[in-house]
């Protein structure tokens, strides 16, 4: 392969779509761009029904591989569905990677479960590179949280992934609990996860008027959430914190967006903390980042996460942001410079922090502009695509 050369890459993401949590988002906009500096990626993903198609770059061949409960779309969680879904997408997969082997050099997997796992010798043996992106620490279905899961399969799971080419880790953390399993420094790569600051990025007071007229917000203080509505998010925690700011705080509305199995479940702790009028449930939006644009406070209560995109997409949109200490926030948050940090689970803390910013919306509009400045200097898309393009010719023999 000659030096000016881009590898042709082979993108492996069950859930290539927007609108269905951050690793589908960064898994559609990385390979678009990619496509945009020159590569020649393709896509291969789940068949998804009953939910609307999101618009894609007709520059990006996207294989859909029929599975098993199509209309699953969580697949967070050990469960028989999710393990059939992913067994079947497996088959799939190994079919088209048979099929396209002479179109692509290099396997970027978006998550490194079982689809990786399944996989990993078939790739070896057709001789080719494979990048795999290590979304969540802590999950017990990825690297750096297999040992000694499973009784002795999950040993039996690291010795095939370490066949691996390069992890990518998102967070800090990632990185060490990929190191504490006993893989090779030389074989992780440190690259975070990106916002895209021509969609992501503050309104004009033109624009946010026409979203709040459209959802009916008028001039209420906006607080917001996006992301699944599934356990490790800590909407509950949010709920039971919001139990004690609305009364203070009389013209603030909690709005969250998104969806997920605990829907119902959240509707109904709200009803039973006498909240229905104070919190809003729009689910999957189509203009989300205006919704954050013309909101005023951005939370962020989550257990668990990697590098969490929405984090970044409100800083990008120059949000003040009350989040959890945990995984890659504490990589791009510091407190009380960029934005506040409270424990997990803490619903009390979570309170006050968000009192704080409602209570002094010119101490929000600072923090918010520092976190603006954070996203555009070091997490933008076009810096991190370029780390991704170096990764793939250092494997391949190309230019970095």
């Amino acid at each position: 392969m000659s030096d000016d050369t881009i590898p042709r890459v082979c993108v492996v993401s069950p859930m290539y779509h927007t609108s269905f949590g951050g690793v589908g988002r960064q898994a559609v906009a990385l390979t678009e761009r990619l496509a945009r500096l020159g590569a020649a990626p393709f896509v291969i993903t789940r068949s998804i029904r009953g939910v609307q198609e999101c618009p894609l770059s007709p520059d990006v061949p996207v294989y859909r591989v029929p599975t098993l409960f199509p209309r699953t779309l969580n697949l967070e969680g050990i469960t028989l569905v999710n393990l059939l879904v992913s067994l079947s997408f497996c088959i799939g997969l190994a079919v088209l990677l048979i099929w396209k082997m002479r179109s692509y050099d290099v396997v970027h997997f978006h998550g490194a479960s079982l689809p990786l796992i399944k996989n990993i010798l078939l790739l070896k043996i057709l001789r080719k590179k494979v990048i795999a992106k290590v979304v969540v620490a802590g999950s017990g279905v990825e690297p750096g949280s297999l040992v000694g899961r499973y009784l002795a399969l999950g040993s039996v799971m690291t010795w095939f992934l370490r066949l691996v080419d390069r992890y990518v880790a998102i967070s800090a953390e990632i990185e060490q609990a990929l190191l504490a399993e006993g893989y090779e420094k030389e074989r992780i790569a440190r690259i975070p996860n990106f916002v895209d600051p021509e969609v992501f990025r503050p309104g004009d007071e033109s624009s946010e008027a026409k979203v709040r007229k459209r959802y009916g917000w008028g001039d209420r203080k906006i607080v917001m959430f996006s992301g699944r509505l599934v356990e490790r998010k800590g909407i509950g925690t949010l709920l039971d914190a919001w139990k004690t700011v609305a009364p203070e705080h009389e013209d603030a509305h909690l709005v969250i967006l998104g969806g997920g199995p605990m829907d119902r479940e959240l509707k109904e702790k709200c009803r039973s903390l006498g909240l229905e009028n104070r919190v809003e449930f729009p689910g999957y939006v189509t203009d989300m980042p205006d919704c954050l644009a013309a909101s005023d406070v951005f939370v962020f209560p989550s257990f668990r996460e990697g590098f969490p995109n929405a984090v970044l997409e409100a800083m990008a949109c120059g949000l003040p942001v009350v989040a959890c200490i945990i995984g890659g926030v504490t990589d791009v948050i510091l407190y009380e410079q960029n934005g506040l940090l409270v424990e997990p689970g803490n619903a009390d803390r979570l309170a006050a922090a968000l009192k704080t910013l409602l209570d002094d919306p010119e101490h929000g509009r600072r923090l918010g502009s520092r976190a603006l400045q954070t996203v555009r200097e070091d997490y933008g898309i076009d810096t991190i695509a370029q780390k991704y393009l170096g990764l793939y010719r250092q494997l391949t023999g190309g230019a970095q």
